[in-house]
Order: C-alpha cells, then sequence, then structure tokens
C-alpha cells in the first residue's frame, strides 16, 4: 500500500471517527443501555427469537401463536423511544458508510477511476460513463 493510500485512509478514518452520524450512535447507544426497559424488552425478544428459533429446529414450522408472540414483542422493542433513536442513528450511520464505499467501488470499477466524490456530487448518484473523458457526472443513477 503506497504512503498515499495510507494517509487518506487515516483522514477517512478520523473523519468517520468525527461524524455526527457516529456521534449519534454512540450517544443512542449509550442511552438505551440505560433504558432499563428498553434492557427488558431487548432481552424478552432475544429469549422470545431463541424459542422461535428452537421451536422451528425441533418441529419444522412454528405455530401461528409462536409467530404472534415474536411479532407482538418486536413491535413493543420497535414503540420503545430509545431503541427507536438507536435504530435511526445506527440506519443514519451505515448510510453513510454505505456512501463511502460506494466512492471508492465506483472509483476502482470506473475505467479512468474517477469517483463521484470528485465532482463534489451529493447522494444524487453519480453516472461514471463521462470518467475517462473529463470526469463524472452528477445525477441520478
Amino acid at each position: 500500500m503506497t504512503n498515499e493510500i495510507t494517509e487518506k485512509a487515516g483522514l477517512l478514518a478520523d473523519a468517520i471517527a468525527r461524524s455526527t452520524e457516529l456521534a449519534d450512535l454512540r450517544s443512542t447507544e449509550d442511552a438505551m443501555a440505560a433504558d432499563e426497559s428498553a434492557q427488558k424488552l431487548i432481552a424478552e425478544l432475544q429469549k422470545a427469537q431463541e424459542q422461535f428459533m428452537k421451536t422451528q429446529q425441533e418441529n419444522g414450522e412454528p405455530s401461528e401463536a409462536d409467530k404472534k408472540i415474536v411479532d407482538e414483542i418486536e413491535t413493543k422493542v420497535e414503540a420503545n423511544a430509545a431503541i427507536a433513536a438507536y435504530m435511526g442513528a445506527q440506519d443514519r450511520f451505515t448510510e453513510m458508510l454505505d456512501q463511502v464505499n460506494s466512492i471508492l467501488a465506483g472509483a476502482i470499477a470506473s475505467p479512468g477511476g474517477c469517483s463521484c466524490g470528485e465532482d463534489g456530487c451529493d447522494s444524487g448518484g453519480c453516472d461514471t460513463s463521462a470518467c475517462g473523458s473529463g470526469g463524472c457526472s452528477c445525477g441520478s443513477l
């Protein structure tokens, strides 16, 4: 790996570490861990899912009652404010990482090595067909 790549990877890692997405993920995770009702719901869901899987392995298809129990607990989990905040923060962080990965993959896959990041495209997508002839163009894929 060249020094330039290593240096830029370090800069990217630092930027991700300082991102609001990661800060939000960590703070909502801490809040969820401190929320006793959230922890009880998570434990209840894990126990119900384990029982569901055990039933499925032993008997094949779980009963409708088994499915209903898991669904009801999942509904309670999704309604918990601390868990919902954490799940939202997790989605936003994952989306940011997916965008970074997409830019990297686009640069590697493109014949000219260009990526959406070079010409400042936001999340509107990138048409890499212009790569090799002066750069990428922004727009929906």
